[in-house]
């Protein structure tokens, strides 16, 4: 049965690639792909459920906790600001020990500190579960998107990943309605608890689906550049997020101290001998462009995403549930859309479809941004629609892009490095966004202004065309960008098949 097995398996000449064999051979061990892809759903849907269920939330825990408004919003930003200091280092381990062992031990810890926030009683407590939450998170962030690539050959990894994608917008989706209903029917812990059972089965499963590949590598792990970057990306992060209340001395001594730590690191990651960043990855412009197009794309969604609700109940009157339903058309299109760009993008190739998708999303933004007072609601949710179309075109064939420009020894990092431009985007395009709205309404009332004033609507306005019309740019950016990388591919095929023909 060995040999027959063994007979299954491309020769190791052939054009197949990395993750096409590690398919085939994962089938020959009994393992179904698309159980795996499951497996990896699952987490994906907890941890994407859980970043978007608690803001509904905030306010009831901030009553119940008797803390500020400035405080209770770390509980959100904690879970983001975790996730992104420990993405890399999870990579790197999932390289080493291997990414499923590092999978299951995310699921492990997501449910664990799912269960401490359930039970906290006070705001110390939940923050601290909060950060455990995120450390979870990473975990199964930065190794799942590389179990995929590894599951799936090249002619399906698109829809695969697509796939994933969907998932990602239906745990966002639902997040805000499912937390709604939780905390006006029930208390506001067991937001938090309805991820232990889901935690536990999804742990037990995995067992039976996920492969069980041991890492061939037998290199030490990095630990002083983990020292460096953790703190340095948690400090940075953080800063960026209070900044927009503006910049005292304390903040900018921060700032400075997490730039320090990551240049150190950087510096570090050159002359290590096993470094825990693979930088020579980014040597390859290819991929340097794909995951310069994430961080815009994601940077592009925090900002608008963010500022949308303001526009629907503040400037437009809708009550939070109405609001919520037009809200949802965002992860709606994306859930539809993305598994058909991706099965696209295995047909007729990557490049056509994220170039396409970030022009469209560039003029659905403006075309958002452009919305007035007295916008019909069929334009309201067109517009909504053909921004979400924008980004879903964008986002399954670039991240096919993205993991299939990374060698087979290094999925696992790179699958880090995805998730890292896509958190630290968000985190960027959230706090940028709100920088820019109240930035430009002070600026234009001539004092400061830190929320929607009823008696001024055109100064939210304002702000509100500013906030889109940069955010358009930024993403005709990422356009020109993807139509450049196109070129780059194009040239570097026809190259590739001049060496290949007989002269």
């Amino acid at each position: 049965m060995r040999t027959e097995a063994k007979t299954n398996l491309p020769p190791e000449g052939s054009d197949v690639e990395p993750s096409a064999r590690a398919a085939v051979e994962g089938d020959t061990h009994g393992r179904n792909k698309w159980a795996i892809l499951i497996t990896v759903l699952v987490m994906t849907f907890m941890s994407t459920l859980d970043s978007s269920i608690v803001n509904v939330a905030l306010p009831v825990m901030q009553k119940a906790l008797g803390v500020g408004l400035d405080s209770i919003q770390w509980v959100a930003s904690i879970y983001l600001v975790a996730t992104c200091a420990t993405l890399l280092v999870f990579g790197r381990l999932g390289d080493l020990a291997g990414k499923v062992r590092v999978f299951q031990a995310g699921v492990a810890v997501f449910a664990a500190g799912s269960l401490l926030c359930g039970l906290s009683g006070t705001f110390v407590a939940l923050m601290a579960s909060r950060t455990l939450q995120g450390i979870g998170a990473a975990a199964g962030m930065a190794t799942g998107m590389g179990i995929i690539t590894e599951s799936f050959p090249a002619r399906e990894r698109g829809r695969a990943l697509g796939v994933l994608a969907s998932f990602v917008a239906l745990g966002m989706m639902c997040g805000p309605v499912l937390g709604g209903l939780i905390v006006s029917t029930l208390r506001w812990e067991d937001i938090f608890l309805i991820n232990v059972p889901v935690g536990a089965i999804s742990l037990a499963v995995g067992f039976k689906t996920l492969p069980r590949v041991r890492a061939e590598r037998r290199e030490r792990f990095d630990m002083l550049g983990a020292l460096m970057l953790v703190p340095g990306v948690a400090i940075t992060l953080s800063c960026v997020t209070l900044i927009g209340d503006g910049l005292s001395w304390r903040l900018g001594l921060a700032l400075g101290a997490g730039a320090g730590l990551l240049a150190g690191f950087i510096v570090w990651e050159r002359r290590a001998p096993q470094p825990l960043a693979q930088l020579s990855i980014f040597r390859s412009a290819q991929f340097d462009l794909n995951a310069m197009l994430t961080l815009i794309s994601f940077v592009a969604i925090g900002a608008t995403e963010i500022v949308l609700p303001f526009y629907l109940q503040d400037a437009r009157g809708f009550d939070p549930s109405t609001a919520g339903l037009l809200f949802a058309v965002i992860p709606l299109v994306n859930a539809v859309v993305g598994p058909l760009s991706g099965a696209a993008s295995d047909r007729i190739g990557a490049h056509g479809p994220t170039t396409a998708g970030l022009a469209i999303y560039a003029i659905g933004i403006f075309s958002v941004g452009a919305l007035t007072q007295g916008s019909p609601l069929s334009q309201i949710v067109g517009f909504i629609a053909l921004m979400s179309l924008g980004t879903s075109m964008f986002q399954s064939p670039n991240n096919s892009l993205l993991m299939g420009s990374a060698p087979p020894d290094a999925l696992g990092f790179v699958g880090s490095v995805a998730s890292l431009a896509q958190n630290t985007g968000m985190a960027l395009g959230i706090s940028g966004g709100m920088a820019v709205l109240y930035g430009q309404m002070s600026a234009r009332a001539g004092r400061r202004v830190t929320s929607y004033l009823a008696d001024r609507p055109d100064l939210f306005f304002y702000g509100y065309r500013w906030t889109y019309t940069l955010t358009a740019a930024l993403v005709a950016l990422g356009f020109a960008l993807a139509l450049l990388r196109w070129c780059m591919s194009t040239r570097e095929g026809r190259r590739s098949s001049d060496r290949r023909s007989p002269r």
